[in-house]
């Protein structure tokens, strides 16, 4: 068996026996069994390691995804913000120490020291705007990581489903060579016998060929999305992987798909955040007073008469200073805030528009995809029985090489669709989810 045997069970149990309604696809062999049911029994007995179901591939793409441990590291500096955002005093304490002296002028023993701490307040309520800020600025973190857990989930599934799909068309393109391998043998058979012409021999065998070149293309496409999943999972390129996502068949859609997803509830945080920036900017207009609190001990000589003597005096300080706001009053920063904010509340309605249309598109799309497959899957018996019937007719020389061509063609271009067909609602599964803020599996992203 080749590097993507093991993805016939996946081909088998997923795609062409019906990812969704259940409804199984069998493509006719010269003994009468089908082209799944071989495939499956030789994976079967061969198969080397357990798939990956749809929750493992959702964890594992989130625990190694290096995009969801930035946007983790941005929530976590935000938290950081929020915390000390809601500090009061806000501005660091000062000391002053002062010590005059006149030993370099009169020496008369003059001396006078000073120790003031000071205390900038601020009474405007300057920190619970900062709070409501760094509030909603961790808002908008949170739900920005939640919008790239989506992204990332998503992508990995899609890659599983892609890997899947490729190893099924590998599969139906080694199928469709063995066949037509029996077809040419058929073919050289009767030629020997004289009841076909040398053109329909040669033709025949211009079809093997054509088929093994199918099939060595599609060994290598499998080769491309197992490398493509294996990035995504955070795994070397060249590790064996196979994947099943046969619980999405039975998993229903949520009760209730109504919800938005975390980009447009980033977008109104940060409306909320810019917000409190005017406001706060406006606040910090208002002069924040200085309040200092110190102790001064003098000394200088007092004359009495004949005597003198050194006089020490011990005092308190109390002083408050106001900055007057004449100059500088924020005018270029708040102008700045003030062209955010609107900036943000664009932002805002467009997301709401582009939300608005991607949830339709999606409840559309998917929509599509399960009447498609349905469709596809209703019809495959029929074409699966006329391939049936015109290689017998073939055999028997009733029918020319081309009509079993035909049929043989239609038959796997059939099978081919309902494995895309598969693939595409799986996918429309997944648009539709994440269009309404929800994993790949159904859950809200925490």
């Amino acid at each position: 068996m080749d590097s993507v045997t093991p993805v016939a069970v996946v081909l088998a149990r997923n795609l062409l026996e019906s990812l969704w309604v259940g409804v199984g696809t069998r493509l006719a062999l010269g003994q009468g069994m089908s082209l799944v049911s071989v495939a499956l029994s030789l994976v079967l007995a061969t198969s080397p390691s357990e798939a990956w179901s749809l929750e493992r591939v959702v964890s594992e793409s989130l625990a190694r995804s290096p995009e969801v441990a930035a946007a983790q590291a941005e929530e976590q500096g935000a938290e950081g913000v929020r915390a000390t955002d809601g500090r009061w005093p806000r501005a660091n304490p000062s000391v002053e120490l002062a010590l005059v002296t006149d030993a370099l002028t009169g020496d008369t023993g003059e001396q006078r020291t000073e120790l003031v701490l000071s205390q900038a307040l601020e009474v405007a309520g300057q920190s619970g705007l900062r709070v409501e800020r760094a509030s909603a600025a961790l808002s908008a973190a949170r739900a920005r990581r939640h919008a790239v857990m989506l992204s990332a989930s998503a992508g990995a599934v899609e890659s599983a489903v892609e890997l899947e799909r490729r190893e099924a068309r590998a599969t139906l393109a080694r199928e469709s060579l063995e066949l037509t391998r029996e077809m040419e043998a058929a073919t050289v058979r009767r030629f020997a016998a004289g009841d076909v012409s040398e053109l329909d021999r040669n033709a025949a065998a211009l079809e093997r060929a054509r088929a093994e070149a199918r099939a060595a293309q599609a060994l290598a496409e499998v080769v491309a999305a197992r490398a493509e999943l294996n990035r995504r999972l955070g795994r070397s390129m060249d590790s064996a992987l196979r994947v099943s996502l046969v619980d999405t068949a039975t998993q229903p859609l949520p009760s209730s798909l109504e919800g938005e997803p975390p980009s447009l509830v980033a977008a109104r945080a940060e409306v909320a955040a810019s917000g409190s920036e005017v406001d706060l900017l406006r606040r910090e207009r208002i002069p924040s007073p200085t309040v200092s609190l110190g102790y001064e001990r003098e000394r200088r000589p007092e004359s009495h008469g004949a005597f003198s003597d050194v006089h020490t005096e011990h005092l308190l300080i109390a002083r408050l200073s106001v900055p007057l706001p004449l100059w500088d009053r924020n005018q270029p920063e708040l102008a700045e805030a003030r062209a955010r904010r609107k900036v943000r509340e664009s932002e805002q309605v467009a997301r709401e528009r582009d939300v608005s249309a991607e949830q339709s598109v999606a409840r559309a799309t998917f929509d599509a995809a399960r009447s498609a497959h349905e469709a596809l899957m209703a019809v495959r018996p029929s074409v699966d029985r006329n391939l049936e019937l015109v290689r017998r007719a073939y055999e028997a020389g009733e029918l020319g090489l081309d009509a079993l061509f035909l049929a043989r063609d239609r038959a796997f271009a059939a099978a081919a669709e309902g494995v895309d067909a598969a693939a595409a609602l799986v996918r429309a599964r997944v648009a539709l989810l994440r269009s309404v803020g929800r994993l790949p599996t159904g859950q809200v992203p925490e």
